[in-house]
């Protein structure tokens, strides 16, 4: 899922901090938060063509989805989905630590 150690270390930050962690969901997660089920989805390694549909449909439902250092996504990587603008903020920062 994630490349690097401290990539691992940096999610498993963020996954402390949550009440429920679920690995495999694909672009199913993603429907799942903007439909407003669940709050968060982050991803280690995706290419492009796995987010780039996926945005339109999370902004649109007023989530946020950047890179893990709140860039665009459209390269694909390390992504950051949230429900909304604040949790976002809080997520970003936790994995800059």
């Amino acid at each position: 899922m994630f490349n690097t150690k401290k990539d691992s270390k940096r999610f498993k930050q963020v996954e402390s901090q949550v009440k429920n962690t679920r690995y495999g969901g694909d672009c199913y997660g993603y429907c799942l938060m903007a439909a407003g089920y669940i709050d968060l989805v982050i991803e280690g390694a995706l290419k492009p063509y796995d987010i780039v549909p996926l945005i339109p449909i999370i902004e649109s439902a007023g989530g946020v989805v950047t890179d893990w250092e709140g860039n665009s996504p459209v390269n694909g990587g390390k992504v950051l989905a949230a429900a909304n603008k604040k949790l976002h903020g809080k997520v970003l920062a936790m994995l800059d630590r």
